[in-house]
């Protein structure tokens, strides 16, 4: 089952219709792209009902990412917060990671071209500073295994953090770009001991 936020996937809920056709547009077309008129037509909603939920496009793209952001956040807490090791934590972020991406690739896209683009939106500034936070708890997972043993002495856990998000960064692209099943849960596990086994030498 997917973990993406419910207001966001739920097909009978209005506001998860207009979130669904928003981050199509947006994905496409980027913030300055795309019009209410085009989001009402693709949610298949009348313009009223879009600014009695969000106001304006601007409301629409804020919760859109707020909502999903903080839902990460969340999950990514819950699963560095279980008892098991920190390399097995972090198997288990790409893998929800992963299967968000199969389920929701429109979503998928809207983000990961969020994090690309020079549209640089002034009423975003709270999103970058809440991505760096989430890249922040990734270094300190790694630290945790540093200190743990769990991982080598001489590992950079900022370096090992950028590594490992290129890396899904690349996968995720090919995976959009593609139809056939690239991501996988076997995938996860590789990345993970492909990068940890140079970690430990």
């Amino acid at each position: 089952m997917s973990k993406y936020h419910p207001e966001l996937t739920d097909h009978h809920d209005t506001r998860a219709k207009i979130f669904t056709a928003a981050a199509k547009l947006f994905a496409e077309k980027g913030y300055n792209g795309v019009s209410m008129r085009e989001i009402s037509e693709t949610a298949g909603l009348s313009k009223p009902t879009i600014y009695y939920y969000f106001g304006n496009k601007e409301g629409i793209y804020t919760a859109l990412v707020e909502s999903s952001l903080h839902y990460q956040m969340e999950l990514f807490q819950e699963i560095s917060g279980r008892n098991i090791p920190i390399k097995s934590k972090i198997v288990e972020i790409i893998k929800l990671r992963f299967q968000q991406v199969k389920d929701y690739p429109e979503f998928a896209k809207f983000f990961l071209l969020l994090f690309m683009s020079f549209e640089r939106l002034p009423f975003l500034e709270n999103f970058f500073v809440e991505a760096k936070a989430r890249r922040q708890m990734l270094m300190e997972l790694i630290k945790q295994g540093v200190i743990d043993g769990e991982f080598g002495p001489r590992a950079n856990p900022e370096v090992t953090a950028e590594i490992l998000v290129g890396a899904l960064t690349h996968y995720i692209l090919k995976q959009l770009n593609s139809k056939e099943n690239v991501l996988s849960d076997h995938l996860a596990k590789d990345i993970v001991e492909m990068l940890f086994r140079g970690l430990n030498e």
